[in-house]
C-alpha cells in the first residue's frame, strides 16, 4: 500500500510539472523586419561594460545617444575583447531592415587588454581575441559582412607596442585600410570624423537623373560633369550609345570615367513625352562621394566631323535632378572608458558625439 502511494504521488508530481513547463513556451521569435533607418549602438567599457541598445539615430533620438556617451564614467581596466564581442553579439542578434547595406564596428582604445578571458569560455586573452576576429572577419549580418575600424592611441602606460598594434589589426576587417593608429586624441577625433562620413556616404544613395529628347538609334552620348569646353577633356563623364527597346530609350555599352555606378553599362529611361530621362543609381566619384550636378553638360558624336557637338539647349537645372536615397546601416560604436586616457577622456566623448551627430546628419523623422 506504501509502495502505491508514492508512486501515485511521483506520477502527480510528474504531471503538475509538465502542466508547468507547458505554460512556460518561449515565445516565437519575431521574424518581421525591422524599421528602416540608421541603427546604432554603443559599449564603453574598462572593468565593466556600459551598453546603449542599437536603436534608431536620427535628428529626433541623436541626443538620447549623446547624452549616453556625456554619461560614461572613467575606472580602472580594459577589456576590450569582451566590449567587442558584446557588440558583436547584439548586431547578430537584433531584428535585420529590409534594405540593410552596411554593418559596421568602429573600436577605440589606448590599451592592452585586461582580463576579457576571465569572462568567457577561452583559456587565454590570445584565444579570446582569435575567436573576435574569426567572427569580425567570416560571419555575415543581413547578408552584409561586417566592416571593422579601430582607432588607437598608445598610452604611456603600454610598453608592449607590438601587441597594442596586434590588437588593432585583429579588431579591423582591414588591416591595411581600416587600422588607425594616431599619436594624440586630435588625431583621433579626426580619424571618427573621417570613418562617420564614410560610413554616411556608404548609407546613401545619390541617385541622378538626366533628360534629353529621344536620340537617332544608334548616337553615341556623353555627360560630363566637370566643367569642361571639350568633351576630349573631361576627366568626369558618362558614355553610352543610344538605342531604342519595346517603345524606351535604352544607353548601351555605357562607360564611367571618374565616376561608378550601381546602374551597370545598359540603363533604360522613362518617358516624359518627347523626353527620356535616364537614372543612375548612387552615382558618385570613385571615392563615393556625391557628384554635383552644377555643370554637366551633353555632348552627341558626331561621326563625318569626328568631334563632340554640345548640346546647348540641355541645362543642369533643367535636365538633371539628384535623388537622395537612404539605406539601412547597423553601427557599433565600443569606446575604451579606462583611467589610462586621464585628461583625453573628455576629448574622446566629445569626438564620439561628433560621430554621432555627422551620422544623424540627414536621417531626420527616419
Amino acid at each position: 500500500m506504501k509502495r502505491h502511494l508514492i508512486t501515485v504521488a511521483v506520477l502527480t508530481f510528474a504531471v503538475m510539472l509538465t502542466t508547468f513547463s507547458s505554460c512556460r513556451k518561449p515565445k516565437a521569435e519575431d521574424n518581421t523586419p525591422a524599421p528602416e533607418g540608421l541603427y546604432l549602438g554603443i559599449v564603453g567599457f574598462n572593468s565593466d561594460l556600459y551598453t546603449m541598445p542599437l536603436g534608431l539615430l536620427n535628428q529626433n533620438t541623436k541626443h538620447d545617444f549623446e547624452n549616453f556617451v556625456d554619461g560614461l564614467t572613467m575606472q580602472n581596466g580594459t577589456i576590450l575583447y569582451h566590449a567587442v564581442n558584446t557588440g558583436l553579439n547584439s548586431l547578430a542578434q537584433a531584428r535585420i531592415p529590409e534594405n540593410l547595406i552596411n554593418v559596421s564596428v568602429v573600436t577605440f582604445t589606448d590599451g592592452l587588454d585586461q582580463g576579457s578571458y576571465i569572462l568567457s569560455e577561452y583559456n587565454s586573452g590570445n584565444e579570446y581575441l582569435s575567436a573576435v576576429n574569426s567572427r569580425i572577419t567570416n560571419e555575415q549580418i543581413g547578408g552584409n559582412n561586417i566592416a571593422a575600424y579601430s582607432i588607437g592611441v598608445r598610452g604611456s602606460d603600454v610598453a608592449d607596442v607590438e601587441s597594442f598594434r596586434n590588437n588593432l589589426k585583429k579588431l579591423s576587417s582591414d588591416p591595411v585600410n581600416n587600422v588607425f593608429e594616431v599619436s594624440n586624441m586630435n588625431e583621433a577625433s579626426e580619424k571618427f570624423a573621417q570613418i562617420a562620413q564614410q560610413l554616411y556616404n556608404q548609407s546613401t544613395y545619390y541617385n541622378i537623373t538626366l533628360k534629353l529628347p529621344a536620340q537617332e538609334p544608334g548616337t553615341k552620348i556623353r555627360f560630363t560633369f566637370d566643367n569642361v569646353n571639350d568633351a576630349n577633356a573631361s576627366q568626369c563623364y558618362i558614355e553610352g550609345v543610344y538605342s531604342r527597346n519595346n517603345g524606351k530609350g535604352q544607353l548601351n555599352e555605357i562607360q564611367y570615367h571618374g565616376l561608378k555606378s550601381m546602374s551597370g553599362r545598359v540603363v533604360t529611361a522613362s518617358s516624359e513625352g518627347i523626353f527620356d530621362v535616364f537614372a543612375f543609381q548612387n552615382l558618385t566619384d570613385l571615392s563615393g562621394n556625391q557628384i554635383a550636378t552644377d555643370y554637366v553638360k551633353q555632348w552627341i558624336w558626331v561621326e563625318s566631323t569626328a568631334q563632340w557637338q554640345y548640346n546647348s539647349e540641355f541645362t543642369p537645372s533643367g535636365n538633371t535632378e539628384i535623388i537622395d536615397e537612404y539605406k539601412s546601416a547597423m553601427i557599433m560604436l565600443v569606446l575604451d572608458c579606462s583611467s589610462s586616457l586621464s585628461g583625453d577622456f573628455t576629448t574622446m566623448k566629445t569626438a564620439a558625439n561628433s560621430f554621432i551627430e555627422t551620422l544623424s546628419g540627414n536621417y531626420s523623422g527616419r
